[in-house]
Order: structure tokens, then sequence, then C-alpha cells
């Protein structure tokens, strides 16, 4: 019984390391290449080379050097029906960072209230706003707003006492 049952073993040891084998050889004939897209800027006419912003939001930030797809914050594809809040009320954010935000998928602050400081990092990033975010304090300023309090700066905007792109 015990010679059944080792032959069965070692034919089945057998059977593994052929199966190996085979798909090892199989996965190398049926291999495929990646050759990465060839930058053609030198060819193109001056009035077709794409601008920086263009450049900068075509970029997947995912490839980028300290950005890693962990640290990305919860997105919406659209606002919620209540509509968007105006990320303008904080402090750092003016027309611009708000359009980027808005495109990004970042329309609410109970979204900023709940960043990271990874997910800071990782939008100061891919917005390359070194430093911004913590500057400015995003984090604590959505948490007030987010609760229906105002902050004095928030306060300035409402009364159009300060343009939101003086940030």
């Amino acid at each position: 019984m015990i010679e059944v049952a080792s032959l069965i073993v070692v034919n089945l040891l057998i059977a593994a390391f052929i199966g190996i084998l085979i798909g090892f050889f199989l996965g190398r004939a049926t291999k495929v290449s990646y050759t990465p897209p060839v930058d053609n800027t030198d060819s193109m006419d001056e009035s077709k080379v794409p601008t920086s912003n263009a450049r900068k939001n075509s970029i997947n930030p995912i490839f980028r050097k300290n950005s890693s797809v962990d640290n990305k914050p919860l997105i919406l594809s659209s606002p919620r029906q209540s509509g968007k809040d105006n990320l303008k009320k904080i402090k750092g954010i003016n027309e611009q960072t708000e359009a980027d935000l808005n495109a990004l998928g970042i329309f609410h602050f109970d979204q900023i209230s709940k960043w990271t400081n990874k997910n800071a990092d990782w939008i100061e990033e891919f917005l390359q706003i070194s430093g911004c975010i913590k500057k400015f304090q995003w984090v604590d300023q959505a948490r007030i707003l987010e609760s229906g309090k105002e902050t004095v700066y928030s306060q300035k905007i409402e009364n159009n006492e300060i343009i939101g792109d003086e940030n």
C-alpha cells in the first residue's frame, strides 16, 4: 500500500514539473513586448506643440515619481444633486485650482476634510502645487466649512471683500 502511494506522489511531482516547463516555454513563445510611444514633438509645427498645462494634465499621476495610486483620495464622477461646493472658500484655492480639483473629481468640502497627509501629498504632486495644502491648511478649513460654519476667509469671499484669485 505504501509503495502505491509513493508511486502516485512521485508521478504527481513529475507531472507538475513537466507542466511548469511547458507553461514556461509557452509563455516565452507568446510573450508580447512593450515599446513605449515615441516623442515626436521635434517634428511638429510650433503651433501644434502642446502647452505645458496640456502636458501636465495629460500625464497620468500614477507614473509621476512620488505618486502612488494607493494615496489617491476619494473622488466622485460628478457633484452630488445638491450641487458642488464653492471650493474657493478655502484659502489657497483659486479659480484654476478649483477647476483642476473638479476635473479630478473633487467637488465637496467633505471630500477634502477626509484627506490624509498622503492624500494631500498626492494632490499636491498631481496639481503641482507643492506645500500649498499644508501651508493653507485645506483639510482643517474644509472640516469647518463642512460643518456649516464659516472661516474668516470664507466670510470675506462671501461678502466679495476678496476676489477668489488673490490666494
